[in-house]
């Protein structure tokens, strides 16, 4: 009975695929990867627009330094007009490319980690797979680490493009210009020549511990799909099942993680040295932030945040598991 039950949880899981051992017949590290980067490049793609809204949110600090087009956005429908009115709504797609790039890189050097991981745990564990919650989360953690560092310039770069906007680009001879980051490689040219090759890095602190919340969205969603999967009679989630545990996963990470990344965008923002109010590292931006505009700081722009990081993980999860379920020879 044991046997039959193990091999019923092993067809049930993603989780339990990759975890029963060396000898397990689930999909592959390869596949789980591919399928992650294939599932997050057209998430990220369809919910773009409302990710470049929540980056100018966040870099947005008051002050007149850091406004878009002469302006502090206050909400998500007063900030679409502005843009609409003044840049079009193509520039809502501004670094999309980078963006897709950036996905799935990230998406592969974390899922290829945190499988790679699973099997060598697996091998050195004579009790079993990587079933434990904690366990899981660990290893989810090192490779959320180890992703942070080999992809913060590329997500740099993407939220430098996002930031520009039509006034920067009308004033190249402004110090705090704008016009340098039209494209990906002139964004790193232009990143190098003026503040050094490990300007890329600026901001990895912050990516590096955004690391740790967002290391349980893939731990905390196979557990809420292996409890339900538990107590159900399926095989496998269906695809609003598989949204309602991507939805509980995301916005229980969400509210930890946002202010993090909102120190990352400041961070990261090509005015962050510009100015009176600079940002020059994680803890001096964290005081300034809290002293400057209290805890709200932390969450401006936590609902255009909602609307692209939610939907998106959901979109995610739902085609990883139709790809992970494909009858292919890898």
């Amino acid at each position: 009975m044991r046997g039959v039950a193990r091999q019923r949880d092993s067809s049930a899981s993603v989780a339990a695929d990759a975890e029963d051992g060396a000898g397990s017949s689930g999909p592959s590290t390869l596949k789980h990867t591919v399928s992650t980067q294939l599932a997050g490049a057209v998430s990220t793609l369809a919910f773009y627009p409302f990710d470049t809204l929540r980056v100018r949110f966040m870099s947005q600090d008051g002050t007149a330094q850091r406004q878009h087009n002469g302006q502090t956005y206050r909400s998500v429908g007063r900030a679409l007009a502005l843009v609409y009115r003044e840049e079009g709504l193509s520039v809502l797609f501004r670094g999309c490319h980078v963006a897709v790039l950036g996905s799935v890189t990230a998406w592969g050097v974390y899922m290829f980690t945190y499988r790679s991981l699973c099997d060598i745990y697996n091998l050195n564990n004579e009790r079993g797979g990587t079933n434990d919650f904690f366990v899981r989360t660990a290893l989810s953690s090192a490779a959320s680490c180890v992703t942070a560092v080999t992809c913060n310039p590329v997500f740099l770069l993407k939220t430098r493009m996002q930031i520009e906007d039509a006034s920067c680009r009308r004033s190249v001879s402004s110090a705090s210009s704008g016009g340098n980051y039209v494209s990906f490689f002139g964004g790193a040219r232009h990143a190098v020549r003026s503040d050094g090759f490990f300007s890329l890095w600026r901001g990895v602190s912050a990516q590096i511990l955004l690391g740790l919340p967002n290391a349980l969205n893939f731990p905390l969603y196979e557990s809420l799909k292996q409890h339900y999967l538990l107590f159900s009679s399926c095989d496998k989630l269906t695809a609003s099942e598989v949204c309602l545990c991507s939805i509980v996963a995301k916005s229980t990470v969400l509210i930890f993680s946002h202010p993090i990344y909102v120190l990352k965008v400041r961070l990261q923002d090509q005015r962050s040295r510009c100015g009176e109010t600079q940002y020059l590292s994680l803890l001096q931006s964290t005081a300034l932030v809290l002293r400057t505009s209290g805890l709200r700081g932390l969450y401006r722009g936590i609902v255009p945040s909602f609307l692209q990081a939610v939907p998106r993980l959901m979109l995610t999860f739902v085609l990883y598991e139709k790809f992970i379920h494909l009858r292919l020879p890898w």
